[in-house]
């Protein structure tokens, strides 16, 4: 199996590309450890949407029914 080799980025500290596959890759660990906690903050806020979309639904739903047995 090859190595896989990087070349730096001209005037970018943490940037490397890849020879083989031509994508970048950065280097800079604290900056995906930021990126990771960013998309599970999303992920946790898509969540609790969803979350609070359903319980409107179930309470239009209720509200709904009891109009009509008014």
């Amino acid at each position: 199996m090859k190595d896989i080799e990087y070349v730096k980025v001209e005037g970018h500290s943490h940037l490397v590309r890849d020879d083989s596959s031509h994508g970048i890759v950065n280097t800079d660990i604290e900056q995906y450890k930021l990126t990771m906690k960013r998309r599970e903050i999303m992920r946790n806020t898509r969540e609790e949407i969803n979350n609070l979309k359903s319980d409107m639904d179930e309470i239009k739903s209720m509200l709904t029914q009891l109009i009509e047995k008014v």
